[in-house]
């Protein structure tokens, strides 16, 4: 469901005025901007194809030109009828792939004495630009150079020309000119990694090993790639498991057992059996491994080289003043994770993140036959695979937004270089404002520059008063997994034609257990459940009373398993439900973003940075984004609320 994006066709009108001439009736001052507001007024009553509109603006800038004391009659009343405000007007024009042009570019044609409609369009379509760039081939490491056939020598390198922004011609040179460096290549959503990734590997002469997050997306770019010899394709699960088993094999972890990457199959309270956990105060043994996985989950995704009462925050009240007990818990979890006896049942859930941890504890290394090692999404690495990609031999380049890291903060390289690319085509110029706006509340940004539109883009960013305003196609992006459910479960008892993404529907189906046990836990014993309880506070804060009354109606797996059968499969869906954390590396033409999106901050287990959070959603929509009244006000309550969660309990 990504959107295809070419240039919109810019009309010769810029926004301020097309402002004057809505507010008091000024007419543009060149003839070719009054040519411009005739042509967009045009527009907004009928579609009008490229080729009539290009022969209406040459006629009637000419015309203009030659009678310019007939141009108030000629315009008068052009605008009964049509929208009143720039916005509207601009996101009326955007459905027809129209936009306005930059003052200056305006300026600059207006000037000229026949207008030049194909010349125009370039001068307003500047995103994507010819560049030249040098790839180096083997001859050019080798201390002479091979002679061919013809007794000339092996050509140190190639020159291919391609179309890139600055932004990326500036990186990729830099990247090729770098054939050893540690680079933290920056990249705001939307800039064109994956374009920047394909020219280099189908210019390059190295080995390139590619690693994405999950199998999907590898098999994703498999597809966009097509053959290519010298490249490596792996997730970070692939990726983990070859590397722990490099390490066993070497001796380095002193264990017979080689983590690899598993699901655990067993309830929590026959984990807790198996490894001989016990209760601590009031809390069951499956209460105490719930909060020993959070405290590890919080711990790998740190730089601390031990467990510590701090790990525990989200999933401990007062963890800073008893959490030594929970600690204890935590570290025999953690050996039992690693045990072979143990682990050969596939007894406990082994993450990445885990093995990464593991490794690093072990001093293990990353064997050099890799070659250069392109690692895409790279923000939400763990601080121990950067840790242990620190210590490669060969290059690394490692490609993700900061932005996107939705907990914690994207960890950087020691050592090496950094670049940024800035420049989005995806996005376009009207909602440059409003995603700079939204960095602009976080305080923990890493770029040196902000997020630039495409000028030659049409994406408009709407707000609307009531959620029933947006649209009931496109794709719908919630901060709340109970907001998501209640609305699946609206729309299917409206009998509408929805799907919602796979990884969204498996948490949505976790969240669903969840509940139906802590309803169950209450009920069997006599009205009284500490998770419950907790379920009822989390609902009261997230202003979403009418969940707790769902299960006690009796809502339950099977309902939701009923849900999930009448759901559309999600690649097909004309309305797709998802939710922010499962948004990354997709796009869409049309994204409707829910209240949840912006008031977030309430969870006490792994809070996604809210700013973060409706930063991925909004650079989703590459034509169309539906944001809530009030959005940006509603985010900076959560951004407070966030950093108060935040705060050690005292």
């Amino acid at each position: 469901m990504s959107a295809s994006l070419t240039a919109a066709y810019a009309l010769p009108l810029s926004e301020e005025a097309l402002a004057a001439y809505l507010d008091d009736g000024s007419l543009p001052a060149s003839a070719l901007e009054r040519a411009g507001l005739f042509a967009a007024a045009l527009c907004l009553r009928s579609r009008q194809p490229e080729g009539a509109l290009s022969a209406l603006l040459e006629q009637a800038s000419a015309l203009f030109a030659a009678q310019p004391g007939q141009a108030p009659a000629q315009l008068a009343g052009l605008c009964a009828g049509l929208p009143g405000t720039v916005q509207d007007w601009q996101r009326a024009l955007a459905a027809q792939e129209r936009v306005l042009a930059p003052a200056a570019v305006v300026e600059q044609h207006a000037a000229i004495e026949a207008f030049d409609v194909m010349a125009f369009q370039q001068a307003c379509d500047t995103t994507l630009t010819p560049h030249t760039v040098r790839f180096y081939t083997e001859a050019a490491y080798q201390e002479t150079s091979e002679v061919i056939g013809s007794g000339e020598r092996a050509p140190i390198y190639i020159e291919r020309d391609h179309d890139y922004t600055d932004d990326q011609a500036r990186a990729l040179r830099a990247i090729v000119a770098n054939d050893d460096e540690h680079i933290d290549l920056d990249a705001y959503a939307g800039a064109g990694k994956t374009h920047l990734v394909l020219q280099l590997l189908a210019s390059a002469t190295r080995h390139f090993t590619y690693l994405a997050p999950r199998p999907s997306q590898v098999q994703a770019f498999r597809e966009r790639l097509g053959s290519q010899q010298q490249i490596t394709l792996l997730s970070q699960i692939g990726f983990a498991n070859q590397v722990a088993a490099d390490a066993h094999r070497r001796g380095v972890l002193g264990t017979d057992f080689a983590p690899a990457y598993q699901v655990s199959r067993l309830s929590f309270a026959d984990i807790a059996g198996r490894i001989g956990l016990q209760p601590i105060g009031r809390y069951p043994a499956t209460s105490v491994l719930r909060i020993a996985f959070d405290g590890i989950a919080s711990w790998c995704r740190s730089t601390s080289p031990k467990l510590e009462a701090r790990h525990f925050l989200r999933a401990l009240p007062y963890a800073m003043l008893d959490a030594t007990p929970f600690i204890a818990a935590a570290e025999q979890v953690w050996r039992c994770m690693f045990d072979p006896v143990l682990q050969k049942g596939g007894v406990l859930s082994l993450t990445p993140d885990h093995i990464g941890k593991w490794l690093a504890q072990h001093d293990a290394r990353i064997p050099a036959r890799w070659g250069t090692l392109l690692i895409d999404e790279a923000h939400d690495l763990s601080p121990a695979w950067k840790q242990l990609l620190s210590g490669y031999e060969g290059a690394v380049i490692s490609l993700g937004d900061p932005n996107q890291r939705l907990i914690g903060r994207a960890p950087r390289f020691a050592t090496g270089m950094a670049l940024e690319i800035n420049q989005s085509v995806r996005q376009g110029r009207y909602v440059e404002q409003l995603v700079n706006d939204t960095l602009a509340l976080d305080a923990t940004g890493v770029y040196q520059q902000p997020f630039h539109g495409a000028g030659a883009h049409a994406t408009v960013a709407s707000v609307y008063q009531q959620w029933n305003d947006v649209p009931s196609e496109g794709t719908q992006v919630y901060g709340s997994s109970w907001r998501l459910l209640e609305e699946a479960q609206r729309l299917s008892a409206a009998g509408a034609a929805f799907g919602i993404h796979p990884e969204s529907l498996t948490q949505l189906g976790r969240e669903v257990n969840r509940a139906a046990d802590a309803y169950r836990e209450m009920t069997t014993h006599g009205g009284s459940s500490r998770r419950w309880e907790a379920l009822l506070a989390e609902c009261e804060e997230q202003q979403v009373p009418q969940i707790p009354r769902l299960f006690m109606r009796g809502y339950n797996r099977e309902h939701f398993a009923a849900l999930c059968e009448r759901l559309q499969p999600h690649t097909q869906a004309t309305l797709l439900l998802m939710l922010v954390e499962h948004s990354k590396n997709t796009e869409f033409a049309q994204v409707a973003m829910a209240p949840c999106c912006f008031r977030t901050g309430f969870a006490r287990r792994y809070a996604h940075n809210p700013v973060r959070a409706a930063y991925t959603a909004m650079t989703r929509g590459s034509r169309q984004l539906w944001l809530p009244e009030g959005a940006l006000e509603e985010l900076q309550r959560s951004v407070a609320r966030y950093h108060d969660r935040k705060r050690p309990s005292r």
